[in-house]
């Protein structure tokens, strides 16, 4: 049996129904007003614009990952090509140079099936950078602060998505690249010494 409203029940409905639009009508403006002093920013250039060119020599290893320093050297050239605000030049013609160390490098299951056979692998690299002037190799111009990146990847080799162990080295490799690139150009530059 259908049950009509009774006269009460539908003004309470209304009152109802006024307050929720009167609440949306307080909100929103103070809803605005907190969205308009948020805004998205980009970093900015902290390296002085003088530095228009760079040298990425080989990466210095000091995990037990024999070859990484090489790829991670071939992915910071190509991410500064890439960019195009620095050029990537021998180390006669660089304003500065540029050298990663990779301290550590890790490979881990992070995820495993019922069965115990692993599902996803995390990988990660932890560098430090520092900035050298071509003339001075012994004293950095400026040291960035480590970073970790980190990659998980499927690696249970049943199933379709199976990403093998190199193509997600190279990942990470590119990444840490790209970090480089980004710490660089962004990442608070100051010669040491100077404040």
């Amino acid at each position: 049996m259908i049950k009509l409203r009774t006269y009460r029940e539908k003004s309470n409905l209304g009152s109802l129904l006024r307050a929720t639009r009167a609440g949306c009508l307080f909100c929103a403006p103070l809803l605005l007003i907190a969205l308009a002093g948020c805004q998205i920013s980009s970093r900015v250039r902290t390296l002085p614009e003088e530095i228009e060119s760079v040298h990425v020599p080989m990466y210095i290893n000091v995990t037990y990952k024999p070859g990484i320093e090489e790829l991670a050297t071939r992915s910071t050239v190509e991410a500064f090509l890439a960019d195009g605000r620095l050029e990537a030049v021998s180390p006669e013609l660089a304003d500065v140079i540029v050298q990663g160390v990779i301290m550590d490098f890790t490979d881990s299951v992070s995820s495993a099936e019922s069965d115990d056979f692993p599902m996803m692998n995390t990988i990660s690299a932890h560098v430090s950078v520092k900035l050298f002037s071509p003339d001075d190799r012994l004293e950095p111009l400026h040291v960035f602060k480590p970073f970790v990146i980190n990659r998980s990847y499927v690696s249970d080799k049943r199933r379709s998505t199976l990403v093998v162990p190199e193509d997600a080295l190279e990942g990470l490799m590119d990444a840490v690249g790209e970090k480089v690139v980004l710490e660089v150009l962004t990442g608070g530059f100051r010669e040491i010494g100077k404040p």
